[in-house]
């Protein structure tokens, strides 16, 4: 019964997203600008311009590679590629999580009860991120697949460095995912691995060439544009504290079981696992711009301390009071509980508002009818939406993020922005799309119905 009602649970989160994932619309800021790093490296053009232009790439090379490339040889838009990579690396993830349960504990249904919470969980958590054209998923799931090589050669008692090197691929697809090679590292040294040492230096000196070649590929203007400006405060880890409510109950059932079998393996490494990824998340929070991305190391890693949590359930103080069953039972319930009860709920909207569906729609025809009009435009235009300008052929001009943090450091001012995009004859076109309400409330109340 658990697995049915997580696969029910799973199956319904991602309906939305996968629907979503045909239209024509920017689902998050980031889709078109990767697009357009990913259109530039299919035509072998440059991938990191000059630190004194308006606009950046701050991402390492391979993603837009792979997913340009792959885009031209398929004949289909980048944009969609993406998407679809997205979705293919979030059930890459989830096999990994079944994988790593099964090696850290053995059970099989505590492995299949964290993979379909996983699944549940990114696709209610992370709607702006899940079938869309970003690399943060994909390079995760090269991340995991990573850390079951590195599980299944340490439990052999073979090298992990093929593994950790896998890993540092990951880092060149999407670089700030970082807590399975620093947990990686950190477990050989803590159980005292022959290989500690070398697996360290192989990383390190793969890190470093990769780098050099890097710069050597894409001249000196690559690690400017890695380091790129950004503003760090406690003020932004504040504003997105609140984002780890849907993962803190996981977190508490997972730590209940820890602290009672803290001396076995699964609760020493998952500790660990979890421990990092919610530093590495909450130190991310500290630079401006930066959002739920940061906080998936850490979903991954609670997804596996789920399943360990559940097969050895038995080993806490509950279970000995009120039996093993009877606690995977509240668990299962709880989590369910968590993931439903919420006001945003897509998937319901897609079933019973004919009027949202019909608004993503419009919400593609009112984009292609700006991109036409964008298109008649002469010279250079910036976007607000940058799909609009993509879609109208119009080069790639303006990146908000870097004059934004420029002016978050008092670097620049918004009218020095604004004076170097009228010095460069830029015209700044502000349209964006009109978007249904998702708020099954206000749905609701829309048609004089309580909620």
């Amino acid at each position: 019964m658990y697995v049915a009602l997580l696969s029910v649970a799973a199956a319904y989160f991602l309906a939305w997203p996968i629907w979503r994932a045909q239209f024509l619309m920017e689902i998050w800021f980031t889709e078109s600008w990767n697009a357009f790093w990913q259109d530039a490296a299919a035509g072998w053009a440059p991938l990191y311009p000059s630190p004194e232009s308006l606009i950046g790439n701050n991402y390492p090379p391979l993603s837009f590679y792979v997913v340009g490339l792959l885009g031209k040889v398929l004949h289909v838009d980048s944009l969609y590629v993406g998407r679809w990579l997205s979705l293919v690396g979030l059930g890459a993830l989830a096999i990994e999580v079944f994988a790593a349960v099964r090696i850290l504990t053995g059970g099989r249904l505590g492995a299949m009860v964290a993979s379909l919470w996983y699944l549940a969980i990114m696709a209610r958590n992370s709607t702006i991120y899940i079938g869309a054209n970003d690399p943060q998923i994909a390079g995760l799931a090269i991340m995991g697949a990573g850390l079951i090589w590195f599980l299944r050669r340490n439990e052999r008692g073979a090298s992990p460095i093929p593994a950790v090197l896998l890993m540092v691929v990951g880092g060149f697809w999407k670089h700030n995912n970082i807590a399975v090679p620093l947990v990686s590292l950190a477990w050989l040294y803590a159980v005292r691995s022959k290989f500690a040492l070398h697996a360290f230096r192989a990383s390190a000196e793969a890190v470093l060439v990769g780098l050099a070649v890097c710069v050597l590929i894409f001249g000196s203007n690559f690690i400017p544009n890695l380091l790129a400006p950004r503003q760090y405060a406690w003020s932004n880890i504040m504003g997105n504290l609140g984002h780890l409510q849907w993962c803190a109950l996981a977190l508490l059932i997972w730590a209940a079981w820890a602290m009672f079998d803290r001396k076995s393996r699964p609760a020493q490494f998952t500790a660990l696992h979890i421990g990092v990824a919610l530093a590495a998340c909450i130190v991310q929070w500290l630079g401006h711009g930066i959002f739920g991305n940061a906080e998936f190391d850490l979903i991954f890693a609670l997804a596996i301390g789920l399943g360990a949590t559940f097969n050895r359930v038995g080993e806490g103080w509950l279970a000995m009071r009120i039996g093993a069953n009877r606690c995977r039972d509240a668990m299962v319930a709880a989590l369910l509980l968590r993931l439903v009860l919420s006001d945003r709920q897509e998937t319901a909207l897609l079933l019973l508002s004919s009027e949202f569906r019909q608004s993503l729609y419009d919400s593609e025809r009112d984009l292609l009818s700006e991109a036409s009009s964008v298109a008649a435009m002469p010279g250079d235009v910036a976007c607000f939406v940058k799909m609009v300008c993509r879609q109208a052929g119009k080069p790639f001009v303006l990146d908000e993020f870097k004059t934004d943090e420029l002016v978050a450091m008092g670097k620049a001012t918004p009218a020095e922005v604004k004076a170097m995009l009228d010095d460069r004859d830029i015209r700044w076109i502000s349209w964006r799309p009109n978007w249904a309400d998702t708020s099954i409330s206000r749905w609701l109340s829309s048609r004089n119905l309580q909620p």
